[in-house]
């Protein structure tokens, strides 16, 4: 009797050993989020699939793609700590780095670049009849100009500043994409400015159901004035009706981290390698992801310093780093 008990005591320790032993190991894994966009677009299911291939790969790590607000609230959740990465439109990260704009009161200097992934391009529609027929013409107009406080906005609000209009000029719609263009193809709007990928479900509805035309932006100074945005010309035909080629500024949208993330150098050299050498993974969920976001293209219109984890991993791969992308820690 007595050595039966003895032999379920010592398999009561041996379980309990085993218990504590996967509890231990669990409770060391790091789990954080990736912050994106909204599920409408390429930069949610991308961010997902990055995360899934983070935890796949990195032993220690597990990540998880976040819906967002996108650029704005993610550079606020990683300032805060929230958020270990996240996506941001590259002048809004500028921005936030350098505490202009909307970030005079929060300046995040720890912000550090990741890598670059898809384009994003500001497009400006109207009515095929309307009479808009640049930016100086929304005067006294509605406009849709973006959800509040979204990195869309800040843009709106760049662009028609160069065009020397403010909100007071205009009556400023805060909605996105998808109620701009109900919006605009009810009337209750003049036109709108969005920030957001070509062909996108809203735009392609817009163009295959309303008869519309885009306002360009040719202006040079305006490339001159917002070095972050090039001049991108978008084919005649890309939308129904638009027959026509169309000039609009775009910007890469980076992956972000903090120097203060909690991930040592060593973690984020292998976020970035694991993502890098697993792009099968990931690539395929959506066209302008597969399309933009390259090895050969993911150091391109970077606008803040990298991580040294990043550095470290893109240097081994025989990419050449621009002197402004090296962080004051870098040694």
């Amino acid at each position: 009797m007595r050595k039966r008990i003895r032999i379920a005591a010592l398999v009561t320790m041996l379980v309990a050993v085993v218990t504590f032993g996967i509890n231990a190991q669990s409770s060391e894994v790091k789990r954080f989020s990736i912050g994106t966009a909204g599920t409408a677009g390429a930069l949610y299911p991308m961010g997902v699939a990055m995360g899934q291939t983070i935890t796949k790969h990195v032993p220690g790590l597990a990540a998880t793609g976040e819906a967002t607000a996108a650029s704005v609230e993610n550079i606020r959740n990683l300032s805060t700590g929230k958020m270990v990465m996240g996506i941001s439109q590259n002048e809004i990260a500028w921005l936030a780095y350098n505490g202009l704009g909307d970030f005079k009161q929060r300046k995040s200097d720890s912000l550090r670049s990741l890598f670059s992934t898809i384009y994003s391009y500001i497009q400006i529609f109207t009515k095929a009849e309307s009479p808009i027929a640049s930016i100086g013409d929304f005067k006294g107009k509605a406009i849709g100009v973006g959800a509040a406080g979204s990195g869309g906005e800040m843009a709106a609000r760049m662009i028609l500043e160069y065009f020397g209009l403010t909100y007071k000029e205009i009556k400023p719609q805060f909605i996105s994409e998808t109620e701009a263009v109900s919006a605009l193809k009810d009337g209750r709007i003049a036109a709108f400015i969005c920030t957001h990928p070509l062909k996108s479900a809203a735009l392609m509805d817009l163009t295959n159901s309303a008869s519309v035309k885009m306002i360009p932006i040719n202006e040079e100074g305006f490339y001159k004035k917002f070095p972050f945005y090039s001049k991108f010309v978008i084919p005649a035909n890309t939308y129904k009706g638009i027959e026509y080629p169309v000039a609009v500024p775009i910007s890469r949208v980076i992956m972000l981290t903090t120097k203060t993330s909690g991930l040592s150098e060593d973690e984020v050299y292998s976020v970035v390698k694991a993502i890098w050498e697993n792009r099968a993974e990931w690539s395929n969920v959506h066209a302008s992801v597969a399309a933009q976001v390259t090895f050969e293209a993911a150091l391109k219109e970077l606008s803040v310093p990298m991580h040294v984890g990043a550095i470290r991993y893109f240097k081994e791969k025989g990419l050449v780093i621009d002197e402004s992308l090296y962080p004051p820690e870098y040694k």
